[in-house]
């Protein structure tokens, strides 16, 4: 199943984020945290196709970092991977990516974070 069609009962604030999904999207809190689970989320590093489960932190309790972006798995693309997180009862990789302010539409935050990786060679 992919895009909205997996999420019947999505947020209509995550529907732009459901069409890169093809499974759930859904709000979630740990703690303090505020999160979008994306399951199944399409993206590029490079010029390789990956397709995982996908967290998209809005919240971050670092200024530097307002908000970050957890995936299932290292990736690569000449980021630095520098952090994990245990999150909805699983470690979550992720990598220093800066200044990606929760003040804008979740779909734009989430391509910020896909940035760097989107132009890796």
């Amino acid at each position: 199943m992919s895009g909205p069609a997996a999420n019947d009962d999505i947020d209509p604030s995550l529907l732009p984020i459901a069409q890169l999904c093809d499974g759930k999207v859904s709000f979630k809190s740990e703690g303090w945290r505020k999160l979008i689970y994306m399951e199944k989320l399409r993206f590029r590093v490079g010029t390789t196709q990956y397709v995982m489960d996908a967290i998209l932190c809005l919240n971050h309790d670092n200024a530097t970092y307002p908000t970050k972006l957890y995936l299932a798995q290292n990736v690569g693309g000449g980021v630095n991977w520098n952090e994990n997180a245990y999150l909805l009862g699983r470690n979550w990789p992720t990598f220093s990516w800066s200044g990606v302010t929760p003040d804008q539409p979740y779909l734009d935050i989430l391509a910020a974070h896909l940035a760097p990786l989107s132009k890796a060679a």
